[in-house]
């Protein structure tokens, strides 16, 4: 009975949470053993949780330690950046023809469960795969609401919200100036930022 008073919160996590781990390994490489699609080799060195991203984010440039990769896997291989594989071209010729003859292999995106549930079922233009939607979607970003009618049209909003902002900003500094000094310490990147979101909020 005194044994189960002395089990820590940190041991009942490790004692769920390696189950689990053997069994999202064990499902992933089975389910790796199965897929007979012809892949470009995986460069080693991947660590399980954050894979090559600490061969990127080491000493050296990432192009230096992807070039030195290359070299040691050829023109075309795959990475791991985090859980997702990435495709890394080194060849000219290659990247040529993956976004010319390929290129809608290549246009979409990875699906994740995050996205979908946080997109509506991918409703938003950011998130959407490539397809007929994305395009239509894309189609009506551009005519609707990037045009230079449109813009022309919301062209007062900007000029308000950087009136009113400078007017805080002037409001600011004749409320913190001082008599020995005209000087006013602004945070710019936040007053950029603030300005940023509120013209397209508006």
């Amino acid at each position: 009975m005194d044994y189960f008073h002395s089990v820590t919160p940190t041991s009942i996590v490790a004692i769920i949470a390696f189950p689990l781990l053997f069994l999202f390994s064990f499902l992933s490489i089975s389910k790796r053993n199965t897929n007979s699609k012809k892949t470009a080799p995986e460069a080693g060195g991947a660590w399980p949780i954050i894979g090559h991203l600490r061969l990127l984010g080491g000493p050296q440039p990432p192009h230096i330690s992807l070039g030195n990769m290359a070299d040691k896997y050829g023109r075309m291989f795959t990475t791991k950046l985090g859980a997702r594989r990435a495709l890394v071209v080194s060849s000219w010729e290659i990247a040529k023809e993956c976004l010319t003859i390929h290129d809608k292999a290549f246009a979409t995106r990875p699906k994740a469960v995050a996205q979908e549930l946080l997109s509506y079922n991918h409703a938003m233009i950011a998130t959407a795969p490539y397809g007929p939607y994305w395009r239509q979607m894309r189609k009506f970003a551009t005519i609707e609401l990037l045009s230079n009618h449109r813009l022309n049209l919301l062209k007062h909003v900007r000029e308000s919200e950087v009136k009113t902002s400078l007017q805080q900003l002037y409001q600011l500094w004749n409320k913190k100036k001082s008599s020995n000094s005209d000087k006013v310490l602004v945070e710019m990147k936040r007053w950029f930022r603030d300005v940023t979101l509120n013209v397209i909020l508006m």
